[in-house]
């Protein structure tokens, strides 16, 4: 089956090419924010500072990713991500702009991460959506499936690039590539045309709330939806820190630049490229039936090795990068199939949310835990946590079953 088959789609090939570069500076930016925060402090503060970073770049979701599933629901998506992706653009330009003028503080950082992180909460489940509401039942997993590869690829270019830029340009000159990179997304975003359907009627804030609680309702009484979110949750949480806390890792345990960051988060991309590309060709309803807690027994054995072994951490990232996409790609491809349209935006939401939400307080979380035990301990409890989940899911939880029925309503 090919593999790139959701590009025969004009709207969603403009908008996967443009998000291609978008994601690529976007990488750029997280690099040289975690590279800052780790020049801003000493070793043994800077994995907490990392960690505070990232909470507040994603613990907002918490609270506007259920906020951005009515309101997607409502008024659709593609408005809603234009607006969070402009808005981003000016983050990234007033970055550049303290940096070239020298006064980027702690403070500053942390403001603009925040504000980062409350347009992330309406990001990721309006883009979801948005790719949802552009392509048949039959081609999303394949296009979703084609989104985490560029996201992987520029996991994997970005860091490199962003490597190369410091070293001969400045940090200034990477914020304001990261910037330029949202242009040619929002011009993309002004051409294509929406598809999702407005809501009928009065919108009212008694109506957001019962709109709300329906969706979380729905997600919770459905068996396989709330089992995938819960294997979400214990990944979001214990495993997404490993790549997330690798500046302070390489840093003090690694004991290499950011070159070698550069390097570990490529490896890192090459295997999340390589796993994106597998799941592109697997026929949805198989994809839909994987038990991926399988993928989470590999990254935790794995985030153990690096641990316990820092000079193979690049072959660690390369095997975590490619489960990592798998298990992304598994539960995002079947929460969208199994959800229904008239509230698709509410549950993609509550999936959002997880992610977004998780994964920065398990960073915060972990990077105190480093700062007081070191960052390997913290990378093995991680693993160790991600393991048990595992063995568990697998030795113990009869999956349940999903029929042609769930995905075609």
């Amino acid at each position: 089956m090919n593999p790139y088959r959701a590009l025969k789609n004009k709207n969603y090939r403009n908008f996967w090419t443009a998000q291609s570069i978008s994601l690529i500076g976007s990488w750029i930016d997280t690099t040289l924010r975690g590279w800052v925060a780790v020049s801003l402090f000493s070793e043994d503060k800077a994995a907490g500072f990392i960690g505070l970073i990232a909470f507040l770049k994603g613990f907002p979701s918490i609270f506007f990713s259920p906020v951005a599933g009515v309101l997607i629901d409502w008024f659709g998506s593609k408005s809603i991500l234009f607006y969070t992706q402009l808005l981003d653009a000016i983050n990234a330009f007033i970055m550049a702009y303290l940096v070239w003028k020298g006064v980027l503080s702690p403070v500053f950082l942390l403001i603009l991460s925040l504000a980062m992180g409350i347009t992330s909460g309406f990001y990721l489940p309006s883009r979801n959506t948005f790719i949802a509401s552009m392509m048949d039942k039959e081609l999303l997993p394949n296009a979703l499936a084609l989104h985490s590869m560029i996201f992987n690829v520029a996991r994997m270019v970005g860091p490199t690039i962003a490597g190369f830029i410091v070293k001969y340009y400045g940090l200034q000159v990477g914020f304001i590539v990261n910037a330029i990179s949202f242009v040619p997304l929002l011009v993309v975003l002004l051409i294509i045309p929406e598809e999702d359907k407005q809501i009928n009627g009065k919108t009212s804030l008694r109506k957001f709330f019962a709109d709300l609680r329906e969706g979380i309702k729905y997600t919770l009484k459905d068996k396989v939806i709330s089992s995938t979110l819960l294997g979400l949750t214990i990944y979001s949480v214990f495993g997404m820190p490993f790549g997330m806390l690798m500046q302070a890792f390489v840093k003090s345990v690694v004991k290499s630049d950011i070159v070698g960051y550069g390097l570990i988060m490529g490896f890192m991309g090459v295997g999340a490229f390589v796993g994106a590309n597998i799941v592109a060709a697997i026929n949805p309803e198989k994809l839909l039936k994987l038990h991926e807690e399988i993928l989470l027994l590999v990254i935790g054995v794995n985030i153990l090795i690096a641990s316990l072994y820092p000079k193979f951490t690049p072959y660690s990232a390369l095997l975590i990068g490619a489960c990592q996409s798998s298990f992304f790609n598994i539960t995002n491809s079947r929460t969208q199939l199994l959800s229904p349209s008239n509230m698709k935006g509410r549950i993609m939401s509550l999936y959002s949310f997880i992610n977004t939400g998780g994964s920065p307080t398990g960073t915060f979380l972990l990077g105190l835990l480093g700062n007081a035990l070191g960052v390997r301990n913290s990378y093995l409890i991680s693993g160790i946590i991600l393991l048990s989940y595992a063995i568990s899911k697998i030795s113990l939880v009869n999956y349940p079953k999903i029929s042609r029925s769930n995905i075609e309503r």
